[in-house]
């Protein structure tokens, strides 16, 4: 028999009950008010009661220093009269904390999902459930601000603590283990931490892979130890958890073939949020302790040999990840400082990925006739315009394949080289030492050309150039950051182009952009009623001048049928191969304005955008908005993507 509080009693003294009649969380929570509510025990009573000590001893203790037992001196003579868990229950008692027998403990089974088998072994301690918004953790030493402040860090709960003692909680860990033991060996790969299915995207790995980090996490925990100066130590980025926590951190992403890896710091002791961009979307990777945003942010800095003691300042690096025993990846980093001297990091993934074919890029029957039609030309020039991240380069490096043959020589200047091509001589621009998109063009002109891709246009220079190439009979494929094709002969124009020779150069221009393709496997298939079709023809003429009947004529011909009854759109569902969401993979929408006798006349006379736009689609151009719709009645994307791509 041992004291405890007794649920429900109304007495203010303690009675001898067995701690297992505390049982279930609601027994514990009653008895946390229960404990509430009682006059507070010095440590000498709390001693008394717990039987640690006899009345002759503790009178010896007081004899002579009636404050003994509250100073430094008296801890050190209990704890040579007592063992430590002894020492811990008194303190424990005199904190008001309630005490549980662990093993009679019925905990929420979910509990171990909050707080995983490993951290708790490591911690010595078991989690019993949550209750009030806490997180209810047994522990030996519950006393300790250290423990619960790791203990909060690494579950993201407000964590409340009651007394076990130590033998019951080891034992308590060896019976989870033998369950879980259990349960992987029937059910694997089932994953065991249901926690990693909120912090991790569906199909981000096995449950081998998700315990491994997991690990790797506890033991750059345990690593860095629980000085409140361990985030400051430089050293701390160079622990051996820390190392390889993130080096499987890039691995993964690269295996999910994730673009970019987003590391985003919180003050406090609020978690660091970690977030895969994959098919232009970001997904929850990995929530880490906030001990743990300072060594990773340095770590990151010195793969990337930035200055680590820099943090007001933003930063940008560059890391090869084979220098760190990780497969061939090139990563551009860039570090920008937040609030509360924290940093924020984004790592983009640049592997060396090989040119899609034209047809692949989702182009409609006649836009790939006229790209391929563009490539084939001995001179002038073709843009592909569009946000960052719609494509351009991944266009421009398609056409550059269908023409990449040894009787020419092709220049690229590209910042950075993301896609390569054997018998392309591709060159990466480097500002620090001048080696930029002008300077890289005129040294081009040079080195007898046939064709010419310049990056990106972003100065007068460079357009200016880019124009004197096209029109001195070089085919000049280059990229432009604006929303749709009629704005940039605009944007161009106002860089202080000459209109004359930019309407002789201009081959054409590609707007794009890049949503998420509907799953084969799980997309449903609808029939249109006649409201909806109405409705979607209404929405195809927006902004054209299309009549009702051209714009009809225009989608029946793309859905491939003669009436609207036919017509058919699907919608993304979820399986198994698109991991729930219902799309799988990207797909362009394309804009593609030709140039024409018409189109050349209104370049010269400086026309507004809209003008352009509309001689453009009554020449049969495609805007934006028509290319989608289009692609919705086929039944390749729906009606959420297609207006992602001109909204």
């Amino acid at each position: 028999m041992t004291l405890t509080i007794t649920p429900g009693s109304d007495s203010g003294s303690f009675c001898a009950a067995p701690r297992a009649l505390v049982q279930t969380l609601p027994q514990l929570i009653n008895a946390q008010d229960i404990q509430r509510r009682r006059p507070i025990v010095v440590l000498s009573e709390a001693l008394r009661q717990l039987h640690l000590l006899d009345e002759g001893t503790l009178r010896e203790l007081v004899a002579e220093d009636p404050d003994l037992l509250r100073s430094r001196s008296g801890d050190l003579v209990l704890r040579l009269l007592l063992t430590e868990d002894e020492l811990h229950r008194a303190l424990a008692r005199v904190a008001g904390l309630v005490e549980i027998e662990v093993l009679g403990f019925e905990g929420d089974p979910k509990a171990f999902d909050l707080l995983p088998l490993r951290q708790a072994q490591a911690l010595n301690v078991v989690p019993l459930g949550m209750a009030n918004e806490q997180l209810y953790i047994a522990s030996c030493a519950p006393t300790s601000d250290a423990l619960r402040q790791q203990l909060r860090s690494l579950t993201g709960h407000s964590v409340a603590l009651v007394w076990g003692s130590r033998e019951a909680i080891e034992r308590r860990l060896e019976v989870q283990e033998r369950v879980e033991r259990a349960n992987h060996a029937r059910h694997a790969p089932v994953v065991v931490d249901e926690l990693w299915h909120k912090l991790a995207p569906p199909g981000a790995g096995s449950a081998q892979e998700r315990v491994l980090v997991d690990d790797l996490v506890m033991q750059a925990m345990v690593e860095l130890g629980s000085g409140a100066e361990a985030e400051q130590l430089a050293s701390a980025s160079e622990s051996a958890g820390m190392v390889r926590l993130v080096n499987e951190m890039i691995a993964e992403a690269q295996r999910l073939h994730a673009s970019d890896i987003h590391i985003e710091t919180n003050p406090g002791e609020a978690l660091t949020a970690i977030r895969f961009r994959r098919d232009g979307d970001l997904e929850p990777y990995l929530w880490l302790p906030a001990k743990l945003r300072g060594p990773l942010v340095s770590r990151v800095k010195i793969m990337a040999r930035l200055d680590i003691a820099e943090r007001r300042r933003p930063q940008d690096g560059k890391i090869d990840f084979a220098e760190f025993g990780g497969q061939a990846l090139e990563l551009r980093v860039a570090v920008m400082p937040t609030h509360d001297g924290l940093e924020d990091v984004v790592l983009r993934l640049l592997e060396s990925a090989k040119p899609l074919p034209l047809s692949r890029l989702g182009l409609q029957p006649r836009d790939l006739e006229t790209i391929a039609g563009f490539s084939q030309r001995s001179f002038g020039m073709v843009l592909a315009v569009g946000p960052t991240g719609s494509g351009k380069t991944t266009t421009l490096h398609s056409m550059l394949a269908e023409v990449n043959t040894a009787e020419r020589k092709i220049w690229t200047a590209e910042d950075p080289i993301e896609i390569t091509q054997p018998g392309l001589r591709q060159v990466q621009m480097n500002a620090k030492i001048g080696l930029t998109f002008a300077s890289a063009m005129r040294s081009f002109l040079r080195a007898d050309p046939d064709i010419i891709m310049i990056g990106e246009i972003r100065d007068a220079e460079t357009a200016k150039i880019a124009i004197e190439a096209s029109l001195t009979g070089h085919l000049v494929l280059s990229t432009l950051h604006t929303n749709n094709a009629s704005e940039s002969v605009v944007r161009l124009l106002d860089l202080g182009m000459d209109p004359m020779n930019f309407a002789d150069s201009l081959l054409g221009l590609v707007a794009q952009r890049l949503v998420r393709a509907l799953c084969p496997h799980c997309a449903s298939t609808t029939a249109l009623d006649d409201t909806s079709w109405t409705a979607l023809l209404e929405e195809y003429r927006e902004g054209s001048g299309l009549s009702l009947p051209q714009a009809q004529a225009r989608l029946l011909d793309a859905a491939g049928v003669a009436t609207p009854g036919e017509v058919r759109v699907r919608h993304a569902v979820g399986c198994e191969h698109c991991s729930g969401k219902g799309y799988k993979g990207r797909m362009g929408v394309y804009e593609i304005l030709q140039n024409s006798r018409e189109i050349k006349r209104l370049i010269q006379n400086r026309a507004r955008p809209g003008e352009i736009f509309d001689t453009a689609v009554n020449e049969g151009m495609r805007s934006l908005r028509h290319d989608a719709l289009e692609k919705v009645v086929q039944g390749r994307i729906d009606l959420k993507q297609a207006r992602l791509a001109y909204r």
